[in-house]
């Protein structure tokens, strides 16, 4: 048998590609927090050339999540009768006040999960309670959630219901790069988001900014060739796409997502945390589904929260700082007591920068 070449070595080439072509300083945008976790456990940083500046943007949907959606989620889920269904990042963000973790010790029935149909499994065993499963994430997790909405529908579970926090990142990047100061020369995006936010979307950030986008996966070549294309354009001069990853959907599949997404939700203007209001960048649950959206069956609307001013996340995610620029990062703002989100979450850059930067052999 063959040996296979170790990936390492494939990366050590992708490096030494990258180290030869940087000669001034630039500016490159990594807005997955999986990608950017991927260079930081690898150690890979330190290798790359030190006039290639990596900042991070709002690919961590727990960590663009403002104060107000998150009064919200702790308004429906201090209801009676409520069973909360969220995942276990989301769980410790604090609102303007409270979050879904303080609220729990103080009776409020809150249950980890990890996708929407394990939500619909506790509203088929408990029939007593209304579940109020919180569609935290990017447009990749649109489809699963439009499915298990019309799937509750279709099976009478009308004590299932979503309160849908779904954010698209297109519109974003577009709002960022309309700050010329950020000075971002290249994009680097997720795969997994492509399905709904195609690569049209990407073409046009490109063409109206200058801007060299790439959507790849995670693993750490896929990383290093993805900034290798963007070093690349940039020294070239161009602003093209690439969107040569492994992960793709066929055209039937991107269809019959597409077409379930617009079936259950509308793209509406939706707030970010440190980005304030962006057109077109979030869903609402249609009408016609109104008896499945918490925010209707509990009037309860996403209003401006306040946010922990101690907390440098809004710059952080905005490509403005990153996390050691921040005076409490691994002082007074650590994974065991976290001030904001960038630190809560496993996605967060400030999480993954304080588990690998600072222990890094």
């Amino acid at each position: 048998m063959r040996k296979m070449e170790p990936v390492l070595d494939r990366s050590e080439e992708l490096l030494k590609e990258i180290y030869a072509l940087v000669d001034r300083p630039i500016r490159l945008m990594l807005a997955c927090g999986n990608q950017n976790r991927t260079l930081l456990k690898n150690y890979v940083r330190a290798k790359l050339p030190a006039s290639l500046e990596l900042v991070a943007g709002p690919g961590c949907s727990v960590c663009v999540m403002p104060a107000g959606h998150i009064d919200a989620f702790v308004k429906v889920a201090s209801q009676p009768g409520v069973i909360t269904a969220v995942c276990e990042d989301l769980l410790q963000v604090r609102g303007s006040k409270e979050s879904l973790a303080s609220i729990c010790e103080k009776g409020a029935r809150v249950e980890l999960i990890n996708t929407p149909q394990e939500a619909l499994d506790i509203a088929r065993h408990e029939p007593d309670s209304t579940v109020v499963y919180v569609a935290a994430g990017f447009e990749a997790t649109a489809p699963n959630v439009a499915e298990t909405i019309l799937y509750a529908a279709e099976s009478g579970l009308e004590n299932f219901c979503v309160i849908p926090s779904i954010r698209l990142l297109p519109p974003t990047i577009g709002r960022l790069m309309e700050n010329e100061t950020l000075h971002i020369e290249g994009l680097l995006c997720s795969d997994n988001n492509n399905v709904v936010s195609d690569t049209d979307a990407y073409s046009n950030l490109a063409r109206k900014y200058n801007l060299p986008c790439c959507i790849a996966g995670f693993t750490l070549e896929d990383v290093l060739e993805g900034l290798l294309f963007l070093v690349r354009q940039v020294k070239a001069g161009t602003a093209e796409v690439s969107d040569d990853s492994a992960f793709s959907w066929s055209p039937r599949e991107t269809n019959a997502a597409l077409c379930i997404v617009s079936e259950v939700f509308c793209a509406v203007e939706t707030d970010w945390r440190g980005l304030g209001t962006i057109a077109r960048s979030g869903f609402v649950i249609r009408d016609e589904l109104a008896l499945f959206d918490a925010t209707r069956r509990f009037n309860v609307h996403f209003t401006e929260g306040h946010e922990n001013s101690k907390c440098r996340c809004n710059e952080i995610i905005s490509g403005r700082s990153i996390p050691t620029d921040c005076p409490f990062f691994g002082m007074g703002c650590t994974p065991e007591s976290p001030v904001g989100p960038c630190m809560i979450s496993d996605e967060g850059i400030c999480h993954s920068y304080f588990k690998y930067e600072l222990q890094s052999p």
